[in-house]
């Protein structure tokens, strides 16, 4: 807890300097932002230097202390101990810095030695700082290394810039923009040690969680075939450094099971361990899933990917949805990410209802022009279109259940039956709210409280994502939210998706079928970037497609889902790979839970030496 402190002072140091210098300045009625320096707001004789000494004495104070907590998170000769040492050195310098003289005193010949040390000081400090950030780079990995240098070039193009104007302000000469290109340099440095204490922190929650996983979680069952040793490695890595709770991994190649694993715990206030048929919700993985049963329906003859919804759906064509095809609408392109109307479990038990609402909805923007994930909408939309081309009119579910998952012996479900016990299930363990905070990305966060952000709308209210959660049962039965709330085991998610990656004999699926959900996704008309996302994201007929942002499979050709927490299912038609994940303990990532994405690349640095493999299966 106590470093937990230190490295909080880290985050509130930035903060309260970046306020010193934009409101300190309020009570300097002549002082201006942008023509004059932070650094004017305590020289000698400025009005404002009596608030300013105090303030940055607490400043120096809170950076001391961060430097210590960087220095107690460190290692022995890790690189974090030079950090820690020179930022507590910054703020021994910073305590004792000599002000400068104001501008009208400089330019009469006023000037002391205290002016050429304010200059000397800034210089020194700026070297520490430099020397700080590239020790710190070196202390973590690429993406953190990047952005330490693209601050230091930010602070010594700002730092140039404000040297620049020395000169004038000794002459007491107008020096436009000055106090801009000063704030933005300290801004940047102030942000790189806000994020460098953000970093800590969360290393610091994911040891703590690690630390507190009971050592039965650690124990791993199951079977690999030979050449496959490194997924069983990487499953175990989670548990020692990637604070998984409880979870399973499977991978089919070539239609044979080459992992399956399972461990850890499936309920953690139980401490019941996870068994090899313990089933877990998997959230918007089950979007996946969902899109299956329009890829079966499709290869049938009964839809066309690029057909008006309308033709299928006559009541959907109003509100401006009247253009619509399927592929806009799979692809999350129609604009239908929210339900405007009140929708509980009530109305989703009432199939004829819910149709009604869907069919009213107005589209947000101009269909086919932009993508908003359409959270937990799309599986109302595809459980509908699903029950007007079938000829037994079945719910998606259903459909589901009859089609794919009881021909291929799945134990995976679209809508549970109360024929499940609780015994079967997996609990799932929220994030701290720690570990959320840290996690998140800022911006996320802001919308998930924001009740007019768009993905706050799709994915809260009408009907929200916890309409399928139940306190006395886990999961709620007998009920369909097609694009959240699938529950099975990782052996039959991996199952299914390896059907899709190796012909689909099984299912009757067409090579047409399978090549187009192995095809390149279509943009809408302004690109991938996703209005509720936040960000680039490829969709197609209902599956995630792998991008620069979301990387998966072997290339192109793939096709899945990720689903909230860390589960992910995908086919991989190229090198014939149905993969799947599912977990007990929610994480944070966006776009690629580290336990996923570490058995992942330890499946795919296998499949090359295995191609041609036949050898008989390890124990775990």
């Amino acid at each position: 807890m106590a470093r937990k402190a230190l490295l909080g002072c880290g985050i509130l140091a930035p903060f309260l300097y970046i306020a010193m210098m934009l409101i300190v300045g309020l009570w300097w009625d002549s002082y201006s932002l942008v023509s004059q320096t932070p650094s004017e707001l305590s020289a000698i004789g400025a009005p404002t230097r009596p608030l300013w000494l105090p303030l940055g004495a607490l400043y120096a104070g809170l950076m001391a202390a961060f430097g210590w907590g960087v220095w107690k998170s460190a290692s022995a000769g890790n690189a974090l101990r030079v950090v820690g040492a020179v930022l507590m050195l910054q703020a021994v310098l910073g305590s004792f810095w000599p002000p400068m003289h104001q501008r009208a005193v400089l330019a009469a010949g006023g000037g002391t030695l205290t002016d050429t040390l304010h200059i000397v000081w800034a210089i020194v400090t700026g070297l520490l700082f430099t020397l700080a950030v590239g020790f710190g780079a070196a202390a973590f990995g690429k993406r953190f290394r990047v952005y330490s240098i693209v601050t230091i070039a930010i602070t010594i193009a700002c730092g140039v810039w404000t040297g620049s104007y020395a000169s004038r302000i000794q002459m007491n000469l107008p020096t436009p923009a000055v106090g801009i290109w000063e704030r933005i340099s300290i801004a940047a440095v102030m942000l790189w040690i806000a994020v460098l204490a953000i970093t800590l922190l969360r290393r610091r929650v994911t040891e703590a969680i690690s630390a507190a996983t009971p050592a039965a979680t650690c124990r791993i069952e199951g079977e690999n075939r030979r050449g496959y040793e490194r997924v069983r490695e990487a499953f175990a890595g989670n548990f020692d450094r990637r604070r998984e709770l409880g979870g399973a991994c499977c991978a089919y190649r070539g239609g044979e099971k080459v992992v399956d694993f399972w461990g850890g715990i499936r309920n953690r206030q139980t401490g019941e361990p996870w068994q090899q048929d313990t089933m877990v919700i998997v959230h918007s993985a089950s979007k996946g899933l969902a899109a299956m049963t329009l890829a079966v329906a499709h290869s049938r003859g009964w839809l066309d990917y690029d057909e008006r919804v309308c033709a299928y759906w006559p009541e959907f064509a109003q509100q401006g949805k009247e253009r619509v095809t399927v592929r806009q609408l799979l692809a999350h392109q129609a604009g239908l990410f929210a339900i405007r109307e009140p929708v509980d479990r009530s109305t989703l038990l009432d199939l004829d209802r819910l149709a009604a609402v869907l069919a009213r909805q107005k589209p947000a923007w101009e269909p086919g022009t932009r993508q908003a994930y359409h959270a937990l909408t799309l599986g109302f939309y595809e459980g509908e279109l699903l029950r007007r081309i079938d000829p037994h009119h079945r719910s998606l579910g259903q459909f589901f259940q009859d089609e794919i998952a009881l021909p291929l012996g799945l134990n995976l479900y679209l809508r549970l039956p109360e024929t499940i016990p609780n015994s079967s299930l997996a609990t799932l363990a929220p994030p701290g709210r720690m570990e959320m905070l840290l996690g998140f990305p800022p911006g996320f966060m802001l919308q998930a409280v924001n009740p007019r952000a768009n993905m706050y709308r799709a994915l809260v209210i009408n009907p929200g994502s916890g309409v399928y959660l139940d306190a006395e049962r886990i999961y709620a039965r007998n009920l369909e939210v097609p694009s959240g709330n699938a529950v099975g085991t990782a052996r039959a998610i991996a199952r299914a998706y390896s059907v899709f990656a190796t012909g689909g004999r099984e299912l009757g699926l067409r090579q047409e079928t399978l090549d187009l959900l192995a095809a390149p996704a279509t943009p809408p008309a302004r690109g991938f970037f996703d209005e509720c996302l936040k960000g680039e994201v490829q969709f197609s007929l209902g599956f995630m497609k792998p991008s620069a942002a979301w990387p998966f499979g072997g290339g192109p050709g793939a096709f899945g889902s990720p689903g909230a927490g860390g589960a992910m299912g995908f086919a991989d038609p190229i090198a014939g790979v149905g993969y799947a994940y599912v977990t007990s303990q929610m994480g944070t990532a966006l776009t690629g839970d580290p336990r996923d994405v570490a058995l992942r690349d330890a499946l795919y640095s296998a499949i090359p030496a295995s191609a041609s493999s036949n050898a008989p299966p390890v124990a775990a």
